[in-house]
């Protein structure tokens, strides 16, 4: 397949072709010459090119179109002003970016009866690659698309800018945000932070959150669920969000809820929804009346609320680095600009599922900004982990972080520095390490596999006995900063690094521990699974957690849940109570770790300062914390044998044996002592 792109007014770019036998500028011939590039030709055409030209090529005696794609990237194309709709009482200005040789026409419909539009307005093109037309009538809940006609085919799309969508996304909606506040909505806020290192992450899924059996929720699998209180497991324990707000994390982070299209809207199946299609539209699938434009809208803000009214932030799973299918609304509008392309003019494919989004380009940047804020400012959200984060690119993450710290100051930011495949980016990839100096945080891979081993093969961790791991053991507690000569990592700042065992990718904790210890008592690998959670919850730099890690969660050994059944991937809270003991041990290290600064240093100077390694061999790490005020020796014992610190002084000791207690458990006046497979704290008197 032969593909043909303006790269400027002088040049078209022909990939995975020959020389073509002419050139048309508007159905005449122009004078072009070829130069041979190693897939394609770049054309040096005699006359100047427009994107409002119509530019073909000849090939085969077939006359075939130039898409205009490198000459929008300069500065008359990009637009700074608005898009999409602009709602007023008796009229709606409607605006989308879509320059090129074609006709564009807005559909409006009532919603109850999509097969005959109320009205079809011609659009109008004006500066900058925008086509506009303003509509009177009473406008409000009217469904909408645009009708684009270009080379005698016509072509259908929602509005990629709409904030509203009806069921499955094939037509916008016509709304009033103003209209869809829950009550307190303008004097709503998340939890303010000094330190992004104050936080206590618990990542969940918005369906598992209330889908199981196990708990007495009304609105399983919906937003709503979320504003439910007083709900209990079937052995009276708590469930949803009385559970989270007690468990004491600081923020939820949530799976993606932009509208995606891996399901049906109206019967759903399950899917985490890593599969964009409108990036500013709530999910459907998650409302209680997805035929309904608006209430998706009130419902996520409606659980934004309730999150914060318990003290808990809510921070958004956003996918920038691809959209489901190539054909997705600006692929219409646009052709061959939105997505990057290889030299064989296929669709590069760093994030692993066909395409990516090209965020080097002006107005794809600008698309991805606006999303942002348009989530930041009308839901509260606040902060964002990016998936497949490298493929945004070092000059977008640094955009998107002056943005969003100048709207928000204490706004969370982190995301995957890696990519699933090779990519033709053109700008640097944002990888592990390009984040030094930023407010940017990144997982840290090395750590959690130090920890446990290699998410889904039967390596073995420091938790599960494998030797010789003390080391990078050490330079995760320390927030992978530049500690000393031995002790090394990637970070400036401990802030820069988000510590974590396990995520919704891959086995659970548990499942993990049981494919490499399965011959091990079940009391063992609960022992393991703890000192995970442990030497996560007291490591410098931003703790991490899979939701229901602290009860053992499984997925019944299922390792990419993403489309598995609601049965796998459910919270079940029984969990909770039948492994009372481990989830209370994790709530007191969580309330450990919020009343004592020392576990979470913002700056690297303190950690070498205040940070100090007394040992590091054997499977046995031994830290202290101190000030000028008190002092904490942190004991990670990963042998199959009880171990002893000698120490002088009277000492209180919070945490011992799998258990927790931050008003001491007992005290000691010499040694320390840690348990196998286990963490000591201990406060000095």
């Amino acid at each position: 397949m032969s593909l043909a792109l303006i790269d400027s007014s002088r040049e078209i770019r022909l990939l995975n072709s020959r020389e073509p036998e002419s050139i048309l500028l508007n159905g005449r011939k122009i004078g072009f010459v070829a130069e041979r590039k190693r897939r394609g030709s770049l054309l040096h055409v005699d006359e100047d090119l427009t994107p409002c030209d119509l530019v073909e090529y000849v090939e085969g005696g077939e006359r075939l179109p130039a898409y205009p794609a490198g000459i929008l990237d300069t500065e008359k194309y990009q637009y700074r002003g608005p898009l999409g709709f602009d709602f007023n009482e008796g009229l709606v200005d409607f605006r989308v970016w879509a320059p090129g040789h074609q006709l564009l026409f807005v559909e409006i419909y009532n919603t109850h009866d999509l097969r005959t539009p109320l009205s079809v307005e011609r659009m109008e093109p004006r500066d900058n690659g925008v086509w506009s037309c303003r509509v009177t009538g009473k406008l409000k809940g009217k469904a909408y698309r645009y009708r684009i006609e270009r080379g005698g085919v016509s072509k259908t799309t929602p509005d990629p800018y709409a904030p509203s969508a009806i069921c499955n996304g094939n037509y916008s909606v016509i709304v009033d945000l103003a209209d869809q506040e829950p009550e307190g909505w303008n004097q709503d806020h998340g939890p303010y932070i000094n330190s992004v290192t104050d936080a206590i992450i618990y990542e969940m899924h918005v369906g598992d959150f209330s889908s199981s059996w196990t708990s007495d929720h009304f609105h399983k699998t919906k937003y709503i669920s979320f504003c439910e209180t007083d709900r209990k497991n079937t052995l009276c324990g708590y469930a949803g969000i009385d559970y989270i707000r007690k468990l004491g994390i600081t923020h939820l982070h949530l799976l993606p809820f932009q509208d995606f299209s891996s399901v049906d809207e109206l019967d759903p199946s399950y899917n985490w929804g890593y599969d964009p299609e409108l990036h500013n539209v709530p999910e459907g699938s998650y409302s209680v009346n997805p035929l309904s434009g608006e209430s998706r809208i009130f419902e996520v803000r409606q659980m934004v609320k309730a999150l914060h009214d318990a003290g808990i932030g809510v921070i958004m799973d956003v996918v920038y680095n691809h959209t489901f299918r190539i054909d997705f609304p600006f692929h219409k509008l646009v052709p061959y600009y939105f997505h990057r392309l290889n030299e064989r003019g296929g669709f590069s494919n760093g994030s692993g599922t066909g395409n990516e989004l090209c965020t080097e380009r002006f107005m794809v940047r600008r698309y991805v900004m606006d999303s942002l804020l348009h989530w930041l400012r009308n839901y509260h959200i606040d902060g964002f982990r990016f998936d497949l984060m490298a493929l945004l690119g070092i000059p977008t993450l640094t955009e998107i972080e002056t943005v969003l710290k100048r709207e928000r100051k204490d706004v969370i930011l982190y995301g995957e520095p890696w990519m699933a495949a090779s990519s033709s980016m053109r700008d640097h990839p944002f990888v592990k390490g390009d984040q030094r100096g930023t407010s940017i945080s990144v997982f840290n891979d090395d750590f959690r596999d130090a920890i446990k081993g290699r998410p889904d093969d039967s390596s073995k961790g420091f938790v599960s006995g494998k030797s010789g791991l003390e080391r990078i053991i050490c330079a995760g507690i320390a927030g992978s900063v530049d500690y000393s000569a031995g002790i090394s990592g990637f970070t400036d700042e401990p802030t820069e690094t988000i510590n974590y065992c396990s995520s919704h990718d891959n086995l659970t904790l548990w499942d993990k521990l049981f494919k490499i210890s399965s011959k091990d008592s079940f009391e063992k690998r609960r022992r393991m699974a703890l000192l995970a959670l442990s030497i996560v919850l007291t490591s410098q730099g931003v703790p991490f957690m899979h939701g229901g890690s602290e009860f053992l969660r499984t997925k019944l050994m299922e390792r990419d849940s993403y489309k598995s059944s609601e049965v796998i991937n459910e919270i079940n809270y029984n969990r909770s109570s039948f492994y009372s003991e481990s989830t209370g041990y994790v709530r007191e290290l969580i309330r450990l770790r919020k009343r004592e600064e020392l576990f979470r240093l913002r700056k690297s100077a303190d950690v070498r300062k205040k940070l100090s390694f007394v040992h590091a061999a054997d499977n046995l790490v031994v830290f202290c914390l101190t000030d000028s005020t008190r002092s904490y020796t942190v004991m990670h014992n990963a042998s199959p044998n009880g171990r002893h610190y000698g120490t002088d002084g009277l000492w209180n000791v919070l945490v011992h044996d799998t258990k927790a207690d931050l008003n001491g458990l007992f005290e000691v006046n010499s040694n320390l002592a840690v348990e196998p497979f286990s963490t000591t704290i201990a406060l000095r008197r």
